[in-house]
């Protein structure tokens, strides 16, 4: 179970690294049509598994496809929709959203109805249906990538891949990242991690405690609606850094203080700060100039973002362990969310990776 847990932020970390590389191999719509295909196949190994190992091997091919999908999306709305990212990116993190709340509501029912393997199993229907208007898309690239071929402007060539130093240098791919982080280590400490710590400081029981943990997914809708339109519309996302850190600051330092009057408001105050999630799947695209360097500024950011999530849950649990209360790690998270603050210098210059990592190499010749 535990290794189940941590498969889906590596398997996204895997993917951030993956998923550009191929996209420029194979251009965008092919890519993620194979994606697509790969989820199809890892629904059916896991409703298909025999022992345990066939299990964990269809999920994490199912993951490494949704991962390609989390990375190149991005890319996807800055090619075909340029002028509308902010509503764009906004439609799409709330199809996530509703996509992330509704199987854990029918995977009972739909087991009940026939047995786990069609529980599992049904899902490979929807990815189906979502990839039929990408077959379209992927055969229509690859046609005009034939065209180019043969016609006389020769075999298309991609730009240069960025080198990982100069990336570095980005400042504002690090006022992306850090909040992609912070939300991330949150998140998946939170879903891990708050049922047993909600039991054990705020006395709640185990259906309270599933409860306010479905919670947080719904919150995750509205989050989704506003996150991406604000950012495209505010001049920089300062605003939504503070409102981040202070909903974060507030929900830690309830949880620390006085985890037991009001564990509801807490919980919505946790909720909402997760607005920087769907604020940085928006500035993936909003703060670069080209559909490639969006893939590649967002493979970069969650990468690191995920890999790092990875790992929070586990040490977050050995601190607990080793602490014998939740008061350590709680304050881990309360001083992590403060790492919110340091994108906004960051971020209020308005600049765009492309141009960044333009002026590092003049300064390097």
């Amino acid at each position: 179970l535990g290794a189940l847990g941590t498969a889906p932020p590596l398997a996204f970390a895997l993917a951030g690294v993956l998923a550009p590389r191929l996209a420029r191999r194979l251009q965008l719509e092919p890519t993620l049509l194979l994606a697509m295909l790969a989820m199809i196949t890892g629904h059916l190994v896991r409703a298909a598994a025999i022992d345990y190992a066939m299990l964990l091997v269809g999920t994490l091919v199912l993951l490494l496809g949704a991962g390609f999908g989390n990375v190149l999306l991005p890319a996807a709305v800055k090619k075909f929709t340029p002028n509308r990212i902010g509503a764009m990116t906004a439609a799409y993190a709330m199809i996530m959203s509703i996509g992330a709340a509704v199987p854990p509501l029918a995977a009972v029912p739909l087991a009940e109805l026939g047995d786990w393997r069609l529980s599992l199993a049904v899902w490979a229907a929807f990815v189906a249906v979502a990839a039929l208007p990408w077959i379209a898309l992927a055969v229509r690239a690859v046609r005009a990538r034939r065209a180019a071929i043969a016609s006389d402007e020769g075999m298309p060539v991609p730009g240069p891949r960025p080198r990982r130093a100069a990336l570095l240098r980005s400042p504002t791919l690090w006022g992306i990242g850090i909040p992609f982080t912070v939300s991330s280590i949150s998140a998946y400490a939170g879903y891990a991690l708050l049922p047993p710590l909600l039991r054990e400081t705020a006395g709640v029981g185990e259906a309270e405690a599933g409860a306010l943990l479905a919670l947080l997914g719904f919150l995750g809708l509205p989050l989704a609606a506003l996150g991406p339109v604000l950012a495209a519309r505010l001049r920089t996302p300062t605003p939504l850094l503070v409102a981040s850190t202070a909903l974060f600051g507030t929900a830690y330092a309830g949880l620390l203080l006085a985890p037991q009057p009001a564990t509801l408001l807490w919980m919505i105050a946790l909720g909402l700060g997760y607005i920087t999630f769907p604020m940085c799947l928006a500035l993936f695209a909003l703060r670069t100039r080209t559909p490639a360097m969006a893939s590649t500024v967002s493979g970069a950011v969650q990468t690191v973002g995920y890999a790092i999530a990875a790992l929070a849950p586990l040490l977050l649990g050995a601190l607990r362990d080793g602490t014998g209360s939740w008061s350590a790690a709680i304050i881990v998270l309360l001083v992590l969310s403060l790492a919110n603050l340091l994108a906004v210098p960051l971020l209020a210059r308005r600049g765009f990776v492309d141009d960044e990592l333009a002026s590092a190499e003049e300064l390097g010749r």
